[in-house]
């Protein structure tokens, strides 16, 4: 894999290139101190994963997430940084992983797998569409047929969602999960049998869930509709929403329209 590190601070960087390095997994392991120079590294070369702090001197690590998330073909975003503070924002931009100094080597090789392990899955996908090889013309071709067919990867139909818990994998019935929701960078789902926490950005599992059984509700909450038990009038015109177990969850105002449309409100 190839990384580049992004950090003002000679120390953590070095620190964190050692961590690395240890690791055995990186061929590549460059270094940024400013957006500046990230972006400039970025024109000339591709990374697997960025390791990104969020205070850069005067600038913000997460502005600079959003410029790279706008790329065709962006790094994976690794948060690594002093404060836990903007996990929550973090996550919100896609992130991978979030981790806090001062860094350790079994915390590192846990992300570390984790985005090994989506570069495995990407590169299997993309062999999948590729092979046979044919012409670039017949390819084309059949690329303008299926952008209008639903392929097995896009159908999210599952009836199952595996999540990674303290290094061990649980396959969860998606009908028995109730809700997955977001409090200070951590992401729950809560289940009819326990609830599991997680370090998995909630916007990697929304991409994974059945989208005609679960519904956002919250920039920080997804809920099961066939779990709502009772909506009741909530503060500035919105609803709050009991779901099986008493968990009790509000709809923000911006997901107002389409709640109420999901359910027949409108």
């Amino acid at each position: 894999m190839k990384t580049l590190i992004v950090d003002d601070e000679p120390l953590a960087r070095n620190e964190l290139n050692y961590l690395l390095t240890q690791n055995g997994n990186f061929e590549v392991i460059d270094e940024a101190e400013t957006i500046g120079e990230t972006l400039e590294k970025l024109l000339y070369e591709t990374y697997d994963v960025i390791f990104l702090d969020i205070n850069l001197m005067d600038e913000s690590g997460l502005d600079l997430a959003e410029k790279i998330q706008k790329m065709k073909h962006p790094p994976y975003i690794i948060f690594a940084t002093a404060h836990d503070t903007f996990a929550v924002k973090a996550f919100e931009l896609d992130a991978t992983d979030y981790i806090l100094k001062p860094f350790e080597q079994d915390r590192i090789n846990q992300a570390v797998t984790r985005v090994a392990a989506k570069l495995n899955y990407s590169s299997s996908s993309n062999q999948q569409t590729t092979e046979p090889q044919e012409s670039s013309e017949k390819v084309g071709e059949t690329v303008r047929q299926n952008q209008f067919k639903p392929s097995e990867h896009s159908i999210k139909q599952p009836s199952v969602l595996p999540i990674e818990v303290d290094e061990r994998i649980y396959v969860l019935n998606q009908k028995e999960i109730i809700a997955l929701s977001v409090n200070n960078g951590k992401t729950t789902l809560h289940t009819l049998n326990r609830d599991y926490e997680t370090t998995e950005p909630l916007n990697n599992y929304a991409k994974r869930l059945d989208d005609t059984q679960f519904l956002r509700i919250h920039r920080s909450t997804i809920i099961n509709q066939a779990h709502i038990q009772t909506i009741e009038h909530w503060f500035n015109y919105t609803y709050q929403v009991t779901l099986t177990g008493n968990l009790k969850v509000q709809v923000s105002r911006s997901y107002m329209k389409p709640f109420k449309a999901a359910i027949g409100l409108i």
